[in-house]
Parts: structure tokens; C-alpha cells; sequence
């Protein structure tokens, strides 16, 4: 036994060392491994990278926006930042209109994390001591700090603009106005807004059914008052083709009456006329009988003067007067006395000699007396 000692007292300074080399390697290979990484960033983040030491204060390395990544280095770590757009909802229920009305509504908020601000937004926006490393969180968690509160104030203070039932009208005014204030808010942060939405603005219910009955019984109104107006409509077109039906009839009828007078005047000026020309046709006849009678008893008068002178004269011959002589002349007081009486009537047309007998020789007639 003491001699299997000493051999292994010989022995053990050699066997050992190996091993612990191997040990040591080992150790340091767990110590590399353990404090070394590399920290790799996906597209659409950014990574705040810092130191991780075993004693001391953590210090800042660099920005790194995916995708990319460190390399293996010595004990340094990173806090992943989403740099994409997130969307955040905020309901309103008890938001006052310029009236007072108690309103509600939904507005929604599309903001990101300005990829060139990252270390701003880690250190002075968040702490880097216990932060997971879980961006999503890390968004939420900086909306519900710096956000949320800028965001809703400003959707109040737009709606508290107008009046409660004017609200839902004015939307894309109160977007616009909303979108104005919450951008002028976080100017200087690492915030981009991207756009806000105001969904829907709505009294409560109990107003939204008073009106909803307001406008039932204003509609029911208006259709009534149309419908009246209609029938007064009917009623004035139909009062209106009555009295131009009556109009009409009477218009027919007085043209009907001014033919009838015109046929009666007509008829009337033609018997007038007839009746004038038949009395002047009358009268014509009587003046022409009178006339013809003075004519005849002219002519009478005439024929019988002239007859009586005519006999005188054709039967001169046979009646013997006497002359006297007083001196160189002859005078035939009885003679001179006929001439007077019988004024020299115009000789009748000659007629063809009729057979006479043979007359007694006649004296010759006594010569006119020479003046």
C-alpha cells in the first residue's frame, strides 16, 4: 500500500493539468458565449444598441435600422423599435357640444416612431433599464404616455366647436382641426402623426330618438302639408278648367248670338233694303202714273188744241171771209183776229195723196195786207 502512494504522488502533478486546461477552456468558451452576441434587426425596426457590462454604467453604441445587425461583440445588447405605423382607437362618450349636448364618438389615430429619433425616444421617453424587448409593448406603452392624452384632448376641444346636432356634418372640419392640434403638440418628438379619423360624432340616445321622432313627425307634416297642397292643386286646376269650360260655353254662346244678330241684322238690312226699294219702286210708279196722266192730259190738252187749229186750218179753205180794202192796202180785220187766235202749228208729215174728186174752182185767197 504505501508504495502504490508514492506512485500515485509521483504521478498526479502530470494527469491533472490536461484536465484543467480543458476545464478552464471550457469555462472561458461558457463566459464567451454567454456574454457575446449579435444582435440582428428586421426590417421595419430600428435598434438602440448599448453596452451591457458586468460592473459599471451602460453606455450607448449606435443606431442599427433593419435589416442588419451588430456581429458577435462583447456584451452588448439592443432595444428593438417599430418604426412601422400603429393605429390606436379612442372612444368618447360624454364629450359636450357647444350647446352642452352630451355627445359620442370614435376617433383613430395613425402615428410611427420617427426611425431618426430613436435614441431621443429611448432615452428620454423610455427607461432602458428593465425595458422588454418587445416593440409592440414598447409602442403601447409610449402612445399611453405621451399620446393618448394630447390626442383625446384635442378631439374634445375640435367637437366642443360646434354645436351637437351640426357635429356629424362637420367631420372632415373636425378631422382636419384635430389632426392641426395633435401634430402641433408633438412637434419636437420622435412621434410622426400620419393621419387621424373622427368616425362618428352622435348625440346620446334618448336625443337621438327625440330627434329621430322630431324628424318622423316633420316628415309626416311635410306629407301631409304636400299632400294638401296637391289636392288645393287638383282643386285650382279643376276650378281652372271649369271656368274655362264656362268660359268657353260662354264665349260660344256670344259668338253664337253675335251670328244670330248678324244673320237677324243681316236678314233685316235685306228686308229693309227690299222694303226701300219696293217703296222706292212704288213711289217710282206712282210719280210715273202721275207723270203719264199729266202726260196724257198734256197731251190730251195739246191734241185737242192742236186738233181743233189742224181742223181750222185744213178746213180755212172753205170758209169765205171778206175783204177790205182801206187804201193801198188790204185789210182782213177777221183774218188778223184767226192768226191771233191760231199761233202757225208745225205742218204734219206729208202723206201720200189719196184720190180726190175734182174741185170746185176756188177763188184766189186774198193777198196779205203789206205793212
Amino acid at each position: 500500500m504505501p508504495v502504490n502512494k508514492k506512485i500515485l504522488e509521483v504521478k498526479s502533478p502530470v494527469s491533472w493539468i490536461l484536465p484543467a486546461a480543458l476545464l478552464v477552456l471550457a469555462a472561458a468558451g461558457v463566459v464567451v458565449v454567454t456574454n457575446c452576441s449579435n444582435e440582428k434587426v428586421d426590417g421595419g425596426y430600428a435598434a438602440y444598441v448599448y453596452t451591457n457590462p458586468i460592473v459599471g454604467v451602460k453606455e450607448f453604441k449606435g443606431i442599427i435600422k433593419g435589416p442588419g445587425g451588430t456581429g458577435y461583440v462583447w456584451r452588448q445588447k439592443s432595444i428593438k423599435i417599430c418604426v412601422t405605423p400603429y393605429t390606436m382607437t379612442e372612444d368618447f362618450d360624454d364629450i359636450r357640444a357647444a350647446d352642452q349636448l352630451k355627445m359620442t364618438a370614435q376617433a383613430y389615430l395613425v402615428y410611427r416612431i420617427d426611425s431618426n429619433k430613436i435614441r431621443e425616444f429611448v432615452e428620454q421617453y423610455g427607461a432602458i433599464a428593465d425595458v422588454p424587448n418587445k416593440p409592440d409593448e414598447i409602442a403601447q406603452d409610449a402612445y399611453e404616455s405621451f399620446i393618448r392624452q394630447p390626442f383625446r384632448t384635442a378631439v374634445r376641444t375640435a367637437i366642443a366647436r360646434f354645436r351637437g346636432l351640426d357635429a356629424p356634418a362637420r367631420i372632415p372640419e373636425i378631422t382636419l382641426m384635430v389632426e392641426e392640434s395633435l401634430r402641433k403638440q408633438l412637434e419636437d418628438s420622435p412621434f410622426i402623426v400620419e393621419s387621424v379619423t373622427i368616425g362618428s360624432t352622435m348625440p346620446p340616445e334618448s336625443v337621438t330618438a327625440g330627434i329621430t321622432r322630431k324628424v318622423e313627425a316633420s316628415q309626416e307634416y311635410e306629407r301631409q302639408a304636400i299632400m294638401l297642397e296637391i289636392a288645393k292643386r287638383a282643386e285650382e286646376i279643376a276650378d281652372a278648367e271649369g271656368r274655362a269650360k264656362a268660359n268657353k260655353m260662354n264665349q260660344e254662346a256670344q259668338g253664337e248670338l253675335l251670328r244670330a244678330k248678324a244673320e237677324a241684322d243681316a236678314k233685316l238690312y235685306a228686308k229693309q233694303q227690299e222694303a226701300a226699294a219696293l217703296l222706292a219702286m212704288k213711289q217710282a210708279e206712282a210719280e210715273g202714273m202721275i207723270l203719264e196722266a199729266k202726260g196724257k192730259k198734256a197731251l190730251n190738252e195739246a191734241i185737242g188744241e192742236n186738233i181743233i187749229r189742224m181742223e181750222t186750218i185744213r178746213n180755212m179753205d172753205k170758209i169765205r171771209f171778206p175783204h177790205i180794202l182801206v187804201g193801198s192796202e188790204a185789210v182782213s180785220p177777221l183774218f188778223d183776229a184767226i192768226r191771233r187766235i191760231v199761233p202757225p202749228a208745225a205742218a204734219p208729215a206729208p202723206q201720200p195723196p189719196a184720190p180726190q174728186p175734182a174741185a170746185p174752182a176756188q177763188q184766189p185767197a186774198p193777198a196779205e195786207p203789206q205793212m
